[in-house]
């Protein structure tokens, strides 16, 4: 379990340290070899960056149920994970968070039924979390939001004339709007101002937008250790992401020649393009891109109640953008 980003927040990392427990309970599945898989990926779990982020929030409520809290921190961390496995499907991954993906254990079919699963096991633990038919139905819009840009990043594959405001619409629903849901859903089942959990919602997409874009820097200039996935795979499997936009800005000719050659390109060839993406200044255009979210994210930080709660999300965002993994 990797919580390490929590170290410097106790309080926040008290409660989350029970979570993977509860998750590992809540993700049960019948099937030995799929459930095995599924388990595998929680309990070498990532950050818990949105279920981090939805206990912060919640401190700025008036109300603390820590067991309904619990089942809305797990919801959203198991509609994460659901997504993840899918998206592991999809670009025929073969490695997540350090073990082998599911779809490369136990196949495709089991891997895209065991993702829908999921998704049944995120609404359970939402109807233990939910106060409110509005609850339940922001939740829905979010999930909505989120499937419909993964769908949007499949009908961009290979396309080398992608824009970045395609590429922007696409990372708002995929990575957005989950931060956008962690943070609204945090304050508002903690009984918190409505106008806090519109502003939480403005600061998770902020901070959604700039950890995707970063994510996507990290593919260029991280490793497979520290990233704990493969490296420049997104290029084989024709997802775009914005440094390489920039660089297809920069030098067409050359990176449209690179990119031509789809799941064909070696990984000498994959290395020459990493070094022209950097090069042309795509990293540093879309650390830029991603620095402006974080600024936002940061000015709607400020309006929030002066607190402890306030300078943490203060403090964790900025730690957030120059993360290395």
């Amino acid at each position: 379990m990797t919580l390490h980003i929590w170290d410097d927040f106790p309080r926040i990392q008290q409660k989350l340290m029970p979570l993977t427990p509860y998750l590992l309970q809540a993700a049960k599945i019948k099937q030995p070899a799929v459930n095995q898989r599924v388990q595998a990926l929680i309990q070498n779990g990532g950050k818990l960056v949105r279920a981090g982020l939805f206990y912060l929030f919640s401190e700025f409520g008036s109300q603390s149920d820590p067991k309904r809290l619990r089942a809305g921190a797990a919801a959203i961390e198991l509609l994460h994970l659901a997504t993840l496995i899918h998206d592991d499907v999809i670009d025929q991954a073969t490695q997540r968070r350090h073990t082998a993906t599911v779809q490369t254990a136990v196949g495709n079919r089991n891997a895209v039924y065991g993702g829908d699963l999921l998704f049944t096991l995120y609404f359970d633990q939402l109807l233990k979390a939910a106060e409110s038919f509005q609850d339940l139905h922001t939740n829905v819009n979010a999930m909505h939001g989120i499937l419909s840009g993964e769908l949007a990043q499949y009908n961009l594959n290979y396309r080398m004339d992608e824009t970045v405001a395609e590429y922007l619409e696409e990372i708002e629903g995929k990575t957005a709007k989950l931060f956008a849901l962690a943070c609204g859903q945090g304050a508002k089942l903690a009984h918190a101002d409505p106008i806090i959990v519109e502003t939480g919602e403005q600061i998770g997409r902020s901070l959604g937008l700039a950890y995707q874009i970063l994510d996507d820097i990290l593919d260029y200039t991280g490793s497979a250790d520290t990233i704990r996935k493969p490296i420049l795979q997104d290029i084989q499997n024709g997802i775009y992401t914005l440094p390489l936009l920039f660089a297809i800005e920069a030098h067409p000719q050359t990176t449209r020649s690179y990119l031509s050659k789809r799941k064909q390109l070696t990984a000498h060839e994959l290395q020459e393009l990493r070094q022209l993406v950097i090069a042309s200044g795509g990293v540093k255009r879309a650390q830029t891109m991603a620095n402006e979210f974080t600024d936002q994210a940061l000015l709607d930080i400020h309006a929030l109640p002066a607190s402890q709660t306030r300078q943490d999300l203060e403090t964790l965002t900025k730690r957030l953008l120059r993360r290395q993994k």
